[in-house]
């Protein structure tokens, strides 16, 4: 069993401290309410940085016996906050945390030579199977304190309040727009990414006295995020260059409120004097441009980056590559923001989307000459300074799908029977794609060198012939039977390529196979 040492331990508890939402999915985050510090046999006022320290401290030369800290509990559907009480024994190597309601169990952490015994008078297995390897999990862990908090900007317990009243006022009515609409994209991911959003920045914009007299959502999209807001009493416009079926179902209100118009940096002029915050949600190649036009319109501006483009509109190029590929881009519009005066603020959100990163500018130091600046980055593209295009009204599909059928199918048959030739038992093989691209003639590469991910998206649009197999191995599946119950089947449209193509047939009868014998 894994040994625990003195200090992992108490690194562990920290976290659990602060992170018990992290082993309860009914919990939104956790609150510290008040730190009490024992000393000298007598408890004290304290703080949450000295709770920190006091855990980080030398075992050797800590002075402080114990500690008492009042929590809260920030449920995410429950109306009413919990209350918990946690106790730290550092002469016993004991933590124990009590909680004022009877849906959640009290239980207490122990280090005893080197191991930890868990007790809770309710549910062992939890204690077992969920705390348990979270502690062991946390005391081997390298804390990053450069890290972003998540939701530091706001007040979380506001914000989570706010946040469900917005679930339960607007989500079911947006479902049925959804449906009314006949969207393609996931609702629920929309709809509570952008109330949360939203939640965010009404709680923001009351906590930093910055309530805008109105805003313009600059890549709107489907709107969403300006109905909700403007729902809820905040004026403002949406500016995207294609209109959306949604934004036909919205309020009278609302609808007036999206402009369908493109949004060329160098051109873009604002219809309405009053507003004074822009906002980019997931805004794709207007991102890097965001703290540029805030800076031109004299706005404050609130930015969640997304698709990693450059100011120029073309892809992002790395800047560093010791980091993520998002962080990168991050740090790329944060430089822009910086050099465009602004004093650039950093938050993490809590929504269903892995690019949660947000920038803010609400102060700006007007003396920063942002177009030479701008200029500047894009002579680098050889980008001139009238008009600069990011995207098409109408966008193209290039997943493939819109090249010629009999070009494709020459294509697969002769990538399949490249990789088929590899392997001496002719069912299977592999290849590596750098292989399979040099194959092909520099017509065939032409053909698809137009479309988004090019022979990658070719060979996963024919996942039933081919698999991916790990690093840059592309191999040929092999077929399973269907598990659909014969009364669910659905009639079979496509022929089995196996069938027609492979030299032992498809291995499977026609009952089990998803195709046509």
């Amino acid at each position: 069993m894994t040994e625990v040492e003195e200090a992992q331990f108490w690194q562990a508890i920290g976290i659990l401290i602060k992170n018990y939402h992290a082993l309860n999915k009914k919990i939104f985050e956790v609150v510290i309410t008040q730190v009490e510090k024992q000393q000298d046999g007598r408890l004290c006022d304290s703080s949450e940085e000295e709770l920190g320290k006091c855990l980080k401290e030398d075992p050797i030369k800590r002075t402080c016996t114990g500690l008492k800290i009042g929590f809260k509990l920030l449920p995410k559907k429950l109306p009413e906050n919990i209350l918990a009480t946690g106790t730290v024994d550092f002469v016993n190597n004991k933590y124990e945390c009590q909680f004022a309601s009877d849906d959640i169990e009290d239980f207490s952490v122990r280090l005893l030579k080197g191991q930890l015994v868990l007790d809770s008078k309710q549910n062992p297995n939890w204690l077992e199977f969920v705390l348990k390897p979270k502690l062991l999990s946390w005391s081997q862990s390298k804390q990053d304190e450069s890290k972003l908090k998540s939701l530091g900007m706001v007040n979380v317990e506001k914000y989570n309040d706010l946040y469900k009243k917005l679930k339960e006022k607007h989500s079911q009515r947006l479902l049925e727009y959804w449906k009314t609409a006949q969207e393609s994209t996931d609702p629920l991911k929309f709809i509570y990414e952008d109330l949360a959003i939203a939640a965010y920045l009404i709680v923001l914009w009351g906590q930093t006295q910055t309530e805008p007299k109105a805003f313009a959502d600059l890549g709107c999209g489907n709107g969403l995020l300006v109905h909700v807001l403007n729902a809820e009493g905040y004026k403002g416009y949406g500016y995207d260059i294609r209109k959306r079926k949604l934004w036909s179902l919205y309020p009278e209100e609302t609808q007036q409120s999206l402009i369908e118009q493109a949004v060329e940096p160098n051109n873009f002029r604002l219809d309405f004097p009053d507003v004074d915050w822009l906002i980019g949600n997931h805004s794709d190649e207007l991102s890097p441009w965001l703290p540029v036009l805030a800076g031109r319109l004299n706005t404050n501006y609130f930015l969640l980056p997304c698709c990693p483009y450059e100011l120029s509109g073309a892809k992002f190029r790395r800047r560093n590559t010791k980091i993520s590929s998002y962080q990168d881009f991050f740090q790329y519009v944060t430089k822009i923001s910086q050099e465009c005066g602004f004093e650039v603020l950093q938050d993490r959100l809590k929504i269903p989307s892995t690019k949660r990163l947000a920038l803010l500018g609400i102060k700006r130091n007007t003396s920063k000459d942002l177009e030479y600046f701008v200029q500047e980055e894009l002579i680098k593209y050889k980008t001139g300074d009238s008009e600069i295009k990011l995207r098409e009204k109408e966008e193209s599909v290039r997943n493939c799908t819109q090249v010629d059928k009999s070009i494709i199918d020459g294509l697969v048959l002769k990538i399949f029977n490249k990789i088929l030739a590899s392997k001496e038992d002719k069912w299977s093989g592999r290849l590596p794609m750098r292989e399979i691209a040099q194959s092909l003639t520099k017509e065939e590469l032409r053909g698809i060198k137009s479309e988004c991910g090019g022979i990658k998206t070719l060979l996963r649009n024919k996942h039933e012939v081919f698999e991916f197999c790990g690093g840059d191995l592309i191999g040929i599946r092999t077929p399973k039977p269907t598990a659909i119950l014969q009364s669910r089947l659905t009639t079979k449209k496509r022929s089995c390529f196996f069938k027609l193509h492979h030299p032992f047939g498809c291995p499977l009868e026609d009952t089990e196979c998803s195709f046509i014998h």
